[in-house]
C-alpha cells in the first residue's frame, strides 16, 4: 500500500507541475514519453546525461529518476525556466551531480569537455539536425539519443505546411533522414506523444 500511495502521490504532484508548465506555455513532454524516458533511462543506466530544451524540469524527473552514479548536464534558451529546473531537480535529487546551463545549445555543447551516453533533445525543432552534427564529437559508441516531437503535430505527413511551421517541418524531416543512416546510427520510431524517436549511435 505504501508504494501505491507513493506512486499516486508522485503522479498528482506531476500532473500540478505539468498544469503550471502549461497554464506557462511551457512545452513539455506527455506523462507518457515521461515514463518512456524513464524505462530507457533506468535499462541503460547512463553516467553522463544531456539534455537539450530541460524546460522547467518535468521532463529531467523522469530521465534522472533512477540514475545512481550519474552526471547530468540541463540546457535552456530560458533562464527563468531554467532556475526552475535547477531548484527542482536539484532539491528533488540532492545527489544527482547536475548542472544547468542558459543559452543557445549550440554554442554551449561544443565548449563542454565531455563525453554524453545519453541525449534527450526537446527544444527548436528547427534545429535537430545541428544539434546532432554538434553531438557527434560529444557522444560515446551506443549512445542513446532521444528526441521528441519527431511529428510535429503530424505536420511532417501534410501536403501543404503554413509558412510557420516550415523551418520546423524541414529541420525534423532532415534530422529523420540523419538518424536514419544505418552507418551511424540504429534507430527506431514510437507513436507516442507527438513521436518519439531512439537511436543508437555506432560509431
Amino acid at each position: 500500500m505504501k508504494d501505491l500511495n507513493s506512486i499516486i502521490s508522485e503522479k498528482e504532484y506531476l500532473e500540478g507541475l505539468s498544469n503550471v508548465s502549461i497554464e506557462n506555455k511551457v512545452p513539455i513532454v506527455t506523462y507518457e514519453v515521461g515514463r518512456l524516458l524513464e524505462v530507457i533511462a533506468f535499462i541503460k543506466n547512463p553516467k553522463r546525461v544531456l539534455e537539450i530544451g530541460c524546460g522547467q524540469g518535468y521532463s529531467t524527473y523522469f530521465i534522472v529518476k533512477n540514475l545512481k552514479k550519474a552526471s547530468f548536464t540541463g540546457i535552456d534558451l530560458n533562464n527563468k525556466r531554467l532556475l526552475k529546473a535547477k531548484e527542482f531537480i536539484t532539491s528533488t535529487f540532492p545527489e544527482l551531480n547536475a548542472n544547468f546551463y542558459s543559452g543557445n545549445a549550440l554554442k554551449i555543447i561544443p565548449d563542454l569537455n565531455l563525453e554524453f551516453d545519453f541525449v534527450f533533445i526537446d527544444a527548436a525543432k528547427f534545429e535537430y539536425p545541428a544539434y546532432l552534427e554538434i553531438l557527434l564529437k560529444k557522444l560515446k559508441k551506443n549512445a542513446l539519443i532521444v528526441a521528441d516531437n519527431i511529428f510535429c503535430d503530424e505536420k511532417i505527413f501534410a501536403r501543404y505546411v503554413k509558412e510557420h511551421d516550415r523551418n520546423s517541418v524541414e529541420g525534423l524531416k532532415k534530422f529523420i533522414k540523419l538518424i536514419q543512416n544505418k552507418e551511424f546510427f540504429d534507430t527506431k520510431f514510437i507513436d507516442m506523444g507527438d513521436g518519439v524517436s531512439i537511436s543508437i549511435y555506432k560509431k
